[in-house]
């Protein structure tokens, strides 16, 4: 099987932490890494389509000899039309006879392609229904989808979804740990919908040491300064940026318990799992994908997010922060044979259900029933 991977070439891959320029996570481009590696090991003619400087055991097909984030020369240039040159590049080549599928990242600019030429494509959906998604109402049928969780189809129920493919991980890479050294730890952009000062409150008033691994974008600056710089102390409250695989692999497994507030519908939320792998129990608010991730009471509890917004009978009756606060004090207050179980449970749950084989099977099998295939 041909199958062209068509992701953006804004950052290279795999993203390594100084590739990731400020605002964006690099998660997609984790996963897009990952999944062709699977493939190409499953014996998958993949070509890749991303910038010039990445790493993988793909074919390489490129537009640009850099990634664009990081190239200087290209900065007059908008970044969306470097990537419209190299979707123009892939479908060209797929209307050549070079691929019989089209994988697309880049699902709301794919969309315009999809239908000139005669080989399918299918894409993942990698952010909320909303905003510049929301073009994809017009365009329902014109490729398949891929949802990364049943909650992030809710706002466009009806697209020509294929089936929804949780990510998976690699567990060779991410080490599992009976204990831990840390208090409460939280990974992403310090931003109000990842609920960052959130995460600072409930650490306090649960009298627990946070580890933030954030960074804030220039349109966050004033967010940062206001409501997360003040409580930096370097004793209760630390606070480090783009650290290394190594070390955000280290404080995943050496904490006690990983929060995640969110303020919105979180489509999937990498870090959850990867925590849950090296045996971390994750505390959150039930938005998104967060219901279909965790099991409650389990690998970490789920909060409603206030009395007006309840999702769902959990463990922990109190909404809002002062969920949170429960939650954490639990966990925090756990008897160590009651921990250990809770963190085996959370390594357990992620070999069950959030593996690299797991997700590339799932592909593969969306494939086959695309092309019409045994």
């Amino acid at each position: 099987m041909r199958v062209a991977m068509l992701a953006s070439n804004f950052i290279r891959m795999p993203p390594r932490p100084h590739d990731v320029p400020s605002g964006y996570s690099g998660a997609a481009e984790a996963v897009v890494y990952r999944l062709t590696k699977a493939l190409v090991q499953k014996g998958l003619h993949v070509t890749l389509f991303a910038s010039g400087d990445s790493s993988t055991t793909a074919k390489l097909v490129s537009v640009v000899p850099r990634a664009v984030s990081k190239d200087k020369t290209l900065k007059d240039i908008p970044a969306h039309y470097l990537e419209y040159l190299q979707i123009s590049k892939c479908y060209e080549m797929a209307a050549q006879g070079k691929f019989d599928i089209i994988h697309s990242h880049l699902d709301n600019r794919s969309v315009f392609f999809a239908p000139l030429v005669h080989v399918p494509t299918v894409s993942t959906l990698h952010s909320p229904l909303d905003g510049g998604k929301t073009i994809l109402k017009h365009f329902k049928q014109s490729q398949y989808y891929v949802s990364i969780s049943n909650a992030q189809r809710l706002p466009i129920p009806d697209l020509k979804y294929a089936a929804t493919i949780y990510h998976g991980l690699d567990l060779s890479t991410f080490p599992f740990s009976y204990t831990d050294g840390h208090g409460l730890l939280y990974v992403g952009r310090i931003i109000p919908v990842k609920g960052t000062d959130v995460a600072i409150k409930v650490a306090k008033n649960a009298g627990m040491k946070l580890m933030l691994l954030g960074w804030a974008a220039k349109q966050n600056i004033k967010y940062y300064k206001e409501k997360i710089k003040p409580h930096v102390d370097g004793v209760n409250v630390e606070l480090h940026g783009y650290i290394s695989r190594k070390g955000l692999l280290n404080n995943l497994k050496n904490s006690r318990a990983l929060i995640f507030p969110i303020q919105w519908e979180e489509p999937f939320g990498l870090v959850m799992i990867e925590a849950m792998a090296c045996g971390t129990p994750v505390i959150a608010y039930a938005r998104g994908s967060v219901p279909e991730v965790i099991k409650d009471g389990v690998t970490g509890y789920i909060v409603n997010h206030s009395e007006e917004d309840k999702r769902g009978n959990y463990i922990i009756k109190k909404t809002g922060v002062a969920g949170l606060i429960e939650a954490a004090r639990r966990i925090k207050e756990m008897d160590e044979d009651e921990y250990i179980f809770m963190r085996k449970a959370s390594r357990a749950h992620i070999e069950e259900r959030f593996t690299i084989g797991k997700m590339v099977d799932g592909y593969i099998e969306v494939y086959k029933k695309i092309l019409g295939v045994g």
